[in-house]
């Protein structure tokens, strides 16, 4: 599995479980989250380490890393394993930079290249460069390429890189750069001092390296033992044993790299780089017995150096990274594959269960908006009605009662002899029935209706809102208005007169009217009576136009008609009635008289008036009561849509989640077929390679 398909992989499944924490995270309980949580940093650390074993096999040369603290030598080992003083080497911190030394091309002339430039530097720069005494030392976190042919060392010629470090100690700033360039080594050298112990940062550091790489391929050089040994001879075994005491301890306690004594000691040496590269070069002849003891040590590590090179190269490659490939397909098959397929399809019955559900819920809840509607619908023509029955029934009670009474009870000085006090008078009647008959309104036909308003908002609704508690009928009776037509007749008129005799014997008498009082039809055609008239409508006429008269002609021709009927005595007994009448009713008309007049005139000319505007008036409130059911209607609508289209939203999101749960058993499936085929693989290349060559 290459690094960008292990990639992938990290991110679909770290994704997967992130969604699925979010989505699910009502339906699974606290325990379920916390093994999710502790599946996905299993999932990072497993990414880690394959993308660590990743790089080594990507990689064609073998390298090897050198570490320590600035001035055990690092560099000085690495001159002498080429046999010549290439890197700057001297007491104290010399190193400033990484320097990587590897073999260059056939045409390719030796020099250096920093890091990410093109630009090729003569060899003889590299002093300048990567000492620390310079100053045009690079800094500690550059890469210097030390490109050098083949043929100057055989070391080389095995396609192997030295890559040497400025020292673990020389800023905390340089973590990073190590696991950069140096965590994909084959072979790790720690070059300690002999003059010191083991640091807590080469520690520190090589535990890293055992947990990201498995089992690294470790040797631990006692540099400088030249010096330690002259410095107090009798000590020297007591010292050595010491040093060897804390490698075995670092090499089988703590990186765990060896669990037998007798192989972690075959990789500990006790050495003097500068001796061997005096040797090598001549500087230094006829050595003494030490040096020899030394250089043979040095000369051992070199032959275990290059046996690990030559003869284990594969094994030391591969072979732990196999383990640790093998170990690593374990894991994810049973720590993190079968674990998310179980999940996934339990994510999956619990996503199809609950689209069934959602589809059941929308179902019912389409029928019981329709039921609803329907029912809506009836109680909208049921309230119309009640609305235009009340509006009837109130309209109809204030005409015919309440009108009458209230301006019989009117009170206000009243002035018949002053025509604006007439009219001042009437105006403030007008305003008086105005507030009363507005309030009645808003009290017996607005607040019946606001209540059923409340009733059927509060079985739609949880409560009603606002705008139905506090509304209420517009409407406003303008009296005034109405009758601005009037005009009160306060003249004095004889109970017994002439003009009300004809007016009785007209109601009791079948008597033709005239044109101007003829009824018109709806047609236009004027309605006549269908009985025969008692007397000729000429002879009719000429009786009506002398007793209506205002002289007194009419009334002397009638009374000398009557007295040669009924006698002169009868007639002067009967003119004295009449007129002791005439005279009690002509003292009685005093001004509460003509206000009560005023009062009668008044009111049937207003119940008139008002009862033309009955049906219009109540068509107008069931206008307005329908303006407002429509806006609880509409928002009937919206409610039902927004329900609607909210379970269209959720059954949407399912299956869009199912869809994605089917996506992820595909790759779920594809990534398993892809351990099976990678484990077939890794045991056929380790009974090839690995079991037949042990």
């Amino acid at each position: 599995m290459s690094e960008s398909d292990s990639g992938e992989s990290t991110s679909s499944l770290s994704s997967f479980i992130s969604r699925s924490s979010s989505s699910s995270s009502s339906r699974l309980n606290g325990n379920m989250l916390l093994k999710d949580l502790e599946m996905l940093k299993q999932v990072y650390m497993l990414a880690d380490k394959i993308s660590s074993i990743d790089k080594v096999l990507a990689r064609k040369r073998m390298k090897v890393a050198f570490f320590g603290r600035t001035s055990n030598g690092k560099s000085a080992v690495i001159n002498a394993m080429l046999h010549e003083r290439i890197l700057p080497s001297a007491m104290g911190h010399t190193t400033s930079c990484f320097c990587q030394v590897q073999a260059n091309g056939d045409d390719e002339p030796e020099h250096v290249r920093i890091e990410e430039e093109e630009q090729q530097l003569d060899l003889s720069s590299l002093n300048e460069l990567a000492s620390a005494h310079s100053p045009r030392a690079l800094k500690p976190r550059t890469l210097l390429y030390v490109n050098i042919p083949k043929s100057r060392c055989s070391l080389l010629d095995y396609d192997v890189v030295l890559m040497d470090t400025p020292g673990v100690d020389v800023t905390a700033q340089l973590d990073d750069c190590l696991d950069r360039y140096c965590m994909d080594a084959d072979v790790f050298i720690l070059v300690l001092n002999a003059e010191s112990t083991i640091s807590r940062v080469e520690r520190q550091f090589f535990k890293d390296v055992s947990s990201k790489l498995s089992r690294p391929n470790l040797f631990i050089l006692n540099n400088r033992w030249d010096v330690a040994s002259n410095q107090e001879p009798e000590m020297e075994q007591q010292v050595k044993d010491q040093h060897m005491e804390r490698c075995l301890k670092l090499l089988i306690e703590d990186l765990r790299v060896y669990s037998d004594e007798e192989q972690a000691k075959k990789r500990i040496y006790h050495i003097s780089a500068l001796e061997a590269l005096q040797l090598r070069n001549g500087c230094k002849t006829n050595p003494n017995p030490q040096t020899q003891e030394r250089y043979l040590e040095f000369q051992r590590f070199e032959a275990d150096f290059a046996n690990c090179l030559a003869e284990s190269a594969l094994k030391t490659k591969f072979e732990h990274h196999l383990i640790s490939a093998q170990e690593v397909l374990t894991q994810l098959q049973t720590t993190l594959l079968k674990p998310l397929a179980t999940k996934v399809n339990q994510l999956m019955k619990e996503n199809v269960d609950r689209r069934r559900d959602l589809y059941v819920e929308m179902r019912d809840s389409r029928k019981e908006i329709q039921e609803r509607t329907e029912e809506l619908q009836m109680r909208f023509h049921e309230i119309c009605e009640l609305t235009i029955d009340i509006a009837n029934r109130v309209l109809k009670e204030q005409i015919n009662r309440i009108i009458p009474s209230a301006v019989q009870s009117f009170s206000q000085p009243f002035h018949p002899h002053l025509p604006w006090q007439i009219r001042n008078y009437q105006r403030h009647l007008s305003g008086h029935l105005d507030n009363l008959l507005t309030g009645q309104i808003q009290e017996r036909v607005s607040m019946p209706l606001q209540r059923k308003l409340c009733e059927l908002e509060t079985s739609f609704h949880a409560q009603p809102v606002n705008e139905n508690i506090h509304w209420h009928l517009i409407h406003r009776v303008d009296c005034q208005s109405l009758m601005g037509d009037f005009h009160p007749d306060l003249r004095f008129r004889f109970s017994y007169g002439t003009a009300a005799l004809w007016h009785f014997l007209r109601g009791r008498l079948s008597l033709p009217s005239n044109y101007s009082q003829n009824r018109k039809l709806l047609n236009g055609h004027k309605e006549s009576s269908s009985a025969t008239p008692l007397i000729h409508q000429s002879n009719l006429q000429m009786i009506a136009s002398l007793v209506k008269s205002d002289g007194c002609f009419g009334t002397v021709l009638l009374s000398g008609l009557a007295a040669r009927s009924v006698g002169w005595v009868t007639m002067l007994v009967l003119g004295g009635l009449v007129a002791s009448l005439y005279l009690y009713e002509l003292l009685s008309w005093t001004p509460a008289a003509q206000e009560r007049s005023f009062k009668n005139q008044y009111s049937r000319h207003l119940q008139q008036q008002l009862r033309a505007g009955v049906q219009q008036t109540a068509s107008g409130f069931e206008l307005q009561m329908r303006q407002q059911l429509a806006k609880i209607q509409n928002w009937w609508i919206a409610q039902a849509e927004e329900t609607s289209h909210d379970l269209d939203l959720r059954i949407s999101e399912v299956t869009d989640e199912i869809k994605s749960l089917k996506e992820l058993q595909e790759k779920l499936k594809k990534f398993e077929d892809k351990g099976n085929v990678i484990a077939i693989r890794l045991a056929e290349f380790h009974d090839l390679y690995i079991k037949n060559r042990s």
